[in-house]
């Protein structure tokens, strides 16, 4: 019944805009996702962010601003609609649209006012803009992530651990995410009206404010607006304004723009029509008046293109244009002779008995196996051109001795290597991989029969663990290849004729036109076939290299995976999204695929002598140089406090319990208990008082301060006015 009353307590006006905060909600979050879903995006991070591309570094040029709007560029897009819309008729986006500052206004509209706390009071302009400036420039310089204090992540993640969502629980579980849902409830749910997250740390907010301020100058633009010779200082406008814009002054009210979010419950309230929400009518008083005459002069509402071408202008050069690609074409016709012959793979007649179906037969050890080959899928394989004895180069006799079948995969292949005409062979890549972090996994003596001997007892990753003799069209990008070359049955197979090429053109195509073979997923997702499994990694040990001694391996290892996945990079590229940085991006740049190096080891790009380069590269961070972002550049990509506190796998490490996140959890902790147990103990046993009931906490501070009257000793009486 309490609920009830409090929603018929709600103005008719106020009702319609937390209906379409609702309906904002259902599709925005999970399940639905309607609109983030529109873009390809899992929620409202990566693609649809507006948060994070007007950040500062010291050094930092326009290439970079360019590559920071071209990570989200939807977002990018959203938040100028929204400026623009503010521009003209108030921050419609933070009061009737936003979900996630809407959603905790909606909660805490439903519950008790006297155990909230009241921010209202609080000099918010700086606060918001000091943050706004740290937030923009000071936090990018000591290299805390945008991302650590984001209700666009809390929000999303909390419809989505009820959904179920393993992101969701995982990161409301997390050191961050419990510390993000502690502020959710101090700064959202607890707070008088819901909205102080959205006035003190939404740097959206902060930038709409400061266009609400300028649109509101204008007289042609739609503002909350003041007729002061109506207002009869009742402070009605001023309790109800959620977010602390209206002040009493001389008992008449007056508006901050930078902190009005445009709601329009003030002018629901308001009985006097004295504030409203419209353009100022033009100035109609007469320039002379004569004696005698009486005026009466109208209210005083106050407040604070690219020329469109030419029909046919742009269609002139469609001649031109279609003439020069005609001519290229013909030129390359006439020029140009294509000349293929048909390719043969089995040179050795290896498939005359593999290629037959039903060559089954149990090893030694008891496991069924199979000779047969599938014809077809080898030839459209990784090494469908590569005759068999060039893997197998030991094999002389039938039947075939098991010794005999061993794959050395630094041998030099048969193969011609077309740029440079000579053999193809993998030396160099295997003396990277012997090198490396890995490199007591095999490279060589390969057979059928050690395979699962290899994958059950060998802790480092073999070439055979990470590269399968897959096809080179994957089903994800079949569709893809079959729009680009749908063409080719009828024109490349004028000259490109025979079974063994058609079957080897997938391979061939999509390698050079399509792209390469694996992009920044694929080697994400080639990591995570081990770093993934946290019992595997749970059962590696890692040399001390001040002591020489193998030791197990910590919990930050053990969950790499899984801290990078909830990073900006890993969000990015799960979204689809290029420019977020894969596994191999950080720990081996520069083409060196093979030589991942431990960080402690003066040649590794993950070595902090080398983590600017590291960062620079491909054009991410170009400003990762300079010294000022020294910080930055040392920013934990496996930060151990963005997984869950508790993980079965992992033994809680106390040295967890000294980080930041830990510490400020600590300090948060009791006083959400405090409030939240104060206001259910007020929803049960609490008794509803006549007049208005102010905050236990802040709300006399409010009363003085911005209603200009005196707070009553007795508390939840009406105020004086």
């Amino acid at each position: 019944m309490k609920l009830l009353d409090r929603f018929k307590a709600i103005p008719d006006g106020q009702k319609f805009r937390y209906g379409l905060l609702l309906l904002s909600c259902l599709l925005f979050f999970a399940p639905f996702l309607l609109i983030p879903s529109l873009a390809g995006n899992p929620d409202l991070c990566g693609k649809l962010c507006m948060r994070r591309f007007y950040l500062y570094f010291p050094g930092m040029s326009l290439d970079d601003l360019t590559t920071q709007i071209s990570v989200a560029l939807i977002g990018v897009v959203f938040f100028a609609v929204i400026m623009v819309t503010t521009f003209f008729f108030g921050r419609m986006w933070c009061s009737y649209i936003c979900p996630v500052g809407g959603f905790p206004e909606l909660v805490s509209r439903l519950l008790p006012d006297r155990w909230k706390i009241e921010y209202r009071a609080l000099p918010q302009v700086p606060i918001r803009y000091g943050y706004l400036a740290t937030f923009v420039v000071l936090m990018p310089i000591l290299g805390i992530s945008a991302c650590t204090l984001c209700n666009f992540i809390t929000v999303p993640r909390i419809f989505e651990a009820f959904g179920g969502g393993v992101m969701g629980i995982a990161f409301l579980f997390s050191a961050i995410g419990l510390v993000n849902l502690a502020l959710l409830f101090l700064l959202g749910f607890f707070a008088s009206k819901g909205r102080a997250y959205c006035q003190f740390l939404c740097p959206i907010g902060a930038f709409d404010g400061l266009v609400n301020r300028l649109g509101a100058k204008f007289r042609f633009t739609r503002h909350i607006r003041v007729e002061r010779s109506r207002c009869t200082g009742c402070n009605i406008c001023a309790q109800k304004c959620m977010c602390g814009a209206i002040k009493m002054v001389d008992r008449i009210a007056v508006v901050d723009q930078l902190s009005c979010m445009s709601c329009h419950e003030c002018a629901d309230v308001c009985d006097w029509h004295a504030i409203s929400w419209l353009a100022a009518p033009p100035v109609r008083e007469p320039k002379r008046k004569k004696k005698g005459v009486e005026y009466h002069p109208q209210p005083k509402w106050i407040a604070i293109h690219r020329e469109p071408q030419a029909a046919g202008e742009g269609r002139r050069m469609w001649p031109k244009v279609l003439v020069l690609l005609g001519t290229l074409v013909v030129l390359f016709v006439t020029v140009t002779e294509l000349v293929a012959a048909q390719r043969q793979s089995d040179p050795d007649g290896c498939l005359s008995c593999h290629a037959l179906e039903g060559l089954n037969y149990i090893d030694q050890e008891g496991v069924l196996r199979s000779a047969s080959i599938d014809k077809v899928h080898y030839f459209s394989s990784l090494h469908g051109s590569v005759p068999c004895k060039d893997c197998h180069r030991k094999i002389r006799d039938f039947p075939h001795e098991v010794e005999n079948t061993g794959v050395d995969c630094a041998e030099t292949c048969h193969v011609e290597e077309p740029s440079g005409g000579e053999s193809y062979t993998h030396k160099q890549v295997v003396k990277e991989f012997e090198k490396s972090v890995h490199g007591e996994g095999g490279s060589k003596g390969f057979t059928g029969g050690n395979r699962l001997q290899e994958i059950t007892e060998q802790p480092n990753p073999s070439c055979r663990r990470c590269h399968s003799n897959e096809l080179y069209i994957s089903a994800r990008d079949l569709p893809r290849f079959k729009e680009s070359f749908a063409h080719v049955e009828t024109e490349c197979g004028t000259c490109h004729q025979g079974e063994v090429w058609l079957n080897q053109f997938g391979g061939h195509i999509l390698r050079r036109f399509i792209g390469a073979r694996w992009n920044k997923s694929d080697h994400n997702r080639m990591c995570n076939d081990c770093h993934a499994d946290h019992e595997r990694m749970a059962q590696v040990e890692i040399e001390n290299p001040q002591t020489g001694k193998k030791e197990p391996a910590g919990p930050r290892f053990i969950l790499a995976s899984d801290s990078y996945a909830m990073t900006l990079h890993g969000r990015l590229l799960a979204s689809g999204v290029e420019q977020g940085a894969s596994c191999i991006d950080c720990h081996a740049p520069d083409g060196l695929r093979h030589a991942i190096l431990r960080e402690d080891e003066p040649d590794s790009s993950t070595h902090a002598d080398n983590l600017a380069d590291t960062c620079a590269a491909e054009g991410c961070h170009g400003f990762a140089g300079h010294p000022l972002n020294r910080a930055f550049v040392d920013t934990d990509m496996h930060d151990i406090d963005l997984i869950p506190v508790i993980d079965e796998t992992v033994p809680l490490d106390l040295a967890r319990l000294k980080s930041g996140s830990v510490k400020a959890l600590t300090a948060l902790v009791p006083i959400v208990v405090i409030v939240g147990g104060g206001t259910l103990l007020w929803m049960v046993f609490g008794k509803r008082k006549k007049g208005v009931t102010y905050a236990l906490f802040g709300g006399s501070a409010f009363q003085r301060r911005m209603l200009g009257s005196r707070p009553r000793r007795r508390k939840g009486q009406r105020s004086e006015r």
